[in-house]
């Protein structure tokens, strides 16, 4: 490793806990393959030839469709797309789907991808955003603890890099109306997928929370 990228991830490693971002690590220390497999893709969709995620700018909120922790796990942890289960997603990159954080039920944080790496969770921002999943298997499966712990991730992600400046949820990711949509990058125009999650109705919610308890108000 280059002695210069060594002392960025000691760097974080060191800072983390500064910044209170220091919840249970569900993926431990990601390999040698998934940072080459990221960087991949990273270089296959945006012409970025690198893993890292440098100065994020936003942040998506996603549901995993899933029904509990363990069933989310079987499918997260692999570094490679399992063959045949994304046929959607499997001919644009190896790499398996990756977010930043994770958000139970009763409303438990958990890391997952370190926030120095970009993730595979969102077509055409993955080069620029964080990604936090919701255990949900559809909208009505949401909880009011993931609300409040949606918010307190957020603002604390927000207090960390003042480079945010957009909070979206997935179903608004192709939204060219939409100020985020400025930051699009990808080299597939035919690559996108239709999305349903968080939902309006969470959004909404978690975007009153952010203005009313934190003063926090982010671009969509």
């Amino acid at each position: 490793m280059p002695r210069n990228l060594a002392i960025f991830f000691l760097f974080w490693l060191w800072c983390l806990p500064l910044f209170g971002l220091a919840y249970s690590n569900l993926l431990g220390e990601v390999s040698p393959h998934r940072l080459n497999l990221t960087r991949e893709y990273m270089k296959d969709h945006y012409g970025i030839d690198s893993y890292l995620l440098i100065n994020p700018q936003m942040i998506v909120i996603h549901y995993t469709v899933t029904p509990d922790l363990p069933s989310t796990l079987k499918i997260f942890l692999p570094d490679e797309l399992p063959a045949g289960s994304r046929p959607e997603l499997s001919p644009y990159g190896r790499v398996n789907i990756g977010v930043h954080f994770l958000v139970d039920k009763e409303g438990s944080i958990y890391a997952f991808l370190p926030l120095w790496m970009a993730g595979r969770h969102t077509i055409g921002f993955n080069h620029t955003a964080i990604g936090i999943e919701n255990i949900a298997k559809n909208s009505r499966d949401l909880t009011e603890a993931q609300l409040e712990a949606n918010a307190k991730l957020v603002k604390e992600l927000v207090d960390t890099f003042p480079s945010i400046q957009y909070l979206i949820g997935h179903h608004e990711y192709m939204n060219t109306n939409l100020p985020h949509f400025s930051l699009y990058r990808e080299n597939y125009p035919h690559y996108r997928t239709e999305k349903f999650d968080p939902g309006p109705r969470f959004m909404r919610r978690l975007r009153e929370i952010l203005k009313n308890r934190y003063h926090i108000h982010l671009l969509d």
